[in-house]
């Protein structure tokens, strides 16, 4: 599968079949993750693997309709260290959480390339996970992301796309024309 077609071909993903995930596969997604662009080069995300059933069973109480967490076979956790992004967006606000949205993406897209599903969670509660992997101060939660081979869609569980605009209603040329 090319890069556009895995762009296009991922949809979030609510329920995973027991299969495990194959090591190579796994590393190839993660490596993706970390060839993505950040600000000043400074790659301020880090991912922790979560495998294990009461591990799983925590994060998916902190996570608002996060049930469905325990069926991945793998969950990850993405973070953004603040330390580690000194850079300023238009001199206002820190880098981080835009540079680990980009590597957080291109995991989601090689993971589709892998014929795995996923989701980008972003409602969750942080203290909880916090307490729970034992994050050191400065660490930011930025997603809770289920990964694993998706079952066959069905009416409950075919992901699907919301109507996409059209260009012009998201492009504009030398001014801001909407």
């Amino acid at each position: 599968m090319d890069v556009q077609e895995a762009i296009k071909a991922w949809k979030p993903c609510l329920a995973f079949q027991l299969r495990p995930i194959q090591d190579e596969s796994l590393q190839r997604v993660l490596n993706a993750a970390r060839f993505a662009s950040s600000a000043d080069n400074q790659q301020p995300w880090r991912f922790i693997v979560v495998r294990g059933e009461d591990a799983k069973r925590k994060l998916s109480q902190a996570v608002t309709k996060g049930h469905f967490l325990t069926k991945a076979p793998i969950v990850l956790v993405a973070l953004g260290v603040e330390e580690a992004s000194a850079s300023l967006l238009g001199g206002y606000m820190l880098a981080y959480p835009l540079d680990v949205a980009a590597s957080i993406q291109n995991l989601l897209v090689a993971a589709t390339g892998e014929g795995l599903g996923s989701c980008w969670c972003t409602e969750f509660r942080e203290d909880k996970i916090r307490e729970q992997l034992e994050l050191p101060e400065g660490v930011r939660v930025l997603g809770v992301l289920p990964l694993g081979y998706p079952e066959p869609a069905t009416p409950g569980n075919n992901g699907g796309h919301a109507a996409r605009k059209t260009l012009s209603e998201i492009v504009g040329y030398d001014t801001y024309s909407w």
